[in-house]
């Protein structure tokens, strides 16, 4: 071929654009294919990821159990074999050891593992694998708890809500019970409540009791309660210590709690302990009685846990690894205090003894049985997930037990 014949042919080439989709198809698909592969690959780096928490989170539970069984070395082998056995063996295969850190002093165990997923696809854009990492914390052995149980006896639990209320409180003290693994680990208070509580007579003469309250509907001679003859209620002291767990001052009168004649029968409160053959034999004495009063629950409650009078057995609340919970349970509206039949005006004191308690650091479960004041109830809790509204009492057992699992239980932090 000429010269002149062969440029001709080559201006005829660069004028032809019926070869240009190909081309341009061809120099497109790797990117594409390469995207879709990416979409895959992260797939298999996800289901390895949720994988390796969750064996983790396993590992770090069993780590919690044993801790205090085990040696370092011992445990960290038990924690890397625990984490392979608990992967599917594609990614266990890939998985070597896990960074861990054991803290005997603090009782914690930190856990975190890596895992480089292969890609496949993805490799055409320069990805040749995905790293993927989790972690997770547990503790055992020192978190401590200080439970309250501030329980509505009223005359309306008489029945089988009271019969339905002893059952589960058993329930809750066996969960809590076999919970302990080292002494004072658990201590659970029991404040039976109506208008009133009742501690045991030997307070009485305890500088934190008031003696100048008259009987109530007394009139002239006016009454006032004995030493000698008195049975150990207490109705609400002065606002605005009625709802609080403010110090008692002896100089200062209105800080003190009022020696009251009982209005009603009223089983006798069982100040925080870890004696479980008293906590429950008292669940037997509790009767059905009078009308209430939820404020004296929740501050006899908070008082109970609290380590100063009236009832100092709580340890300080910057204790550490200490945890104190309330659980505040009643059938009914408010209805009598020392001062008014007014519920509203009761309400209000309930709602501030909650607030005031929670900001003390106090976790309160609140449980409503068939009646009551949801609102006021749900807003005491400490979240909308500690709040229970029981419409039959029979559900009371399987809500006491769940609470007492969720408290005795060993939780991992991030």
């Amino acid at each position: 071929m000429s010269l002149a014949a062969s440029i001709k042919c080559l201006r005829r080439f660069q004028r032809d654009e019926s070869g240009n989709f190909a081309m341009l198809f061809g120099l497109s698909i790797v990117p594409l294919l390469g995207l879709t592969g990416a979409a895959v690959d992260y797939s298999r780096a996800s289901k390895a990821r949720a994988e390796l928490s969750a064996a983790i989170d396993s590992a770090a539970l069993m780590a919690a159990r044993d801790a205090s069984k085990l040696t370092d070395a011992e445990l960290t082998t038990r924690i890397n074999n625990w984490i392979k056995n608990n992967l599917s063996p594609e990614t266990a295969a890939r998985f070597g050891t896990a960074s861990i850190a054991i803290d005997r002093v603090n009782r914690t165990v930190n856990i975190g593992g890596n895992i480089d997923v292969d890609t496949s696809i993805a490799r055409v854009i320069g990805q040749n694998s995905i790293a993927v990492r989790s972690a997770n914390q547990s503790s055992w052995g020192t978190k401590k708890i200080e439970l309250a149980l501030a329980l509505d006896n009223t005359g309306s639990m008489a029945g089988t809500k009271l019969s339905a209320l002893k059952t589960a409180t058993r329930d809750l003290l066996k969960i809590m019970q076999d919970a302990v693994t080292e002494p004072d680990q658990v201590k659970v208070s029991m404040i039976p409540f109506h208008t009133q509580v009742r501690v045991p007579t030997s307070y009485k003469d305890a500088n934190w009791l008031r003696w100048d309250v008259p009987k109530k509907g007394s009139s002239k001679p006016v009454v006032y309660p004995q030493k000698s003859t008195w049975d150990g209620c207490i109705s609400d002291r002065n606002d605005p210590y009625d709802a609080s767990d403010a110090l008692v001052i002896d100089t200062n009168v209105a800080t003190k709690y009022p020696a009251a004649f009982c209005q009603y029968s009223l089983a006798t409160s069982i100040p925080l302990t870890n004696n479980w053959t008293a906590l429950n034999a008292a669940v037997d004495t509790m009767i059905a009685s009078g009308n209430t009063n939820v404020t004296m629950g929740v501050a006899w409650g908070w008082a109970s846990l609290s380590d100063t009078v009236p009832l100092a057995e709580g340890k300080a609340a910057n204790t550490p690894r200490l945890t104190k919970y309330m659980i505040v349970l009643t059938d009914g509206d408010n209805t009598e205090n020392r001062f008014t039949g007014d519920g509203n005006t009761i309400d209000g004191r309930t709602a501030l003894a909650c607030t005031n308690a929670k900001a003390a650091g106090i976790q309160i479960y609140t449980i409503r049985v068939i009646n009551g004041d949801a609102n006021l109830l749900r807003n005491c809790a400490s979240s909308p997930s500690m709040y229970y509204d029981v419409q039959n009492a029979s559900q009371l057992s399987p809500v006491f037990k769940k609470i007492a699992a969720e408290i005795a239980s060993v939780r991992l932090t991030m």
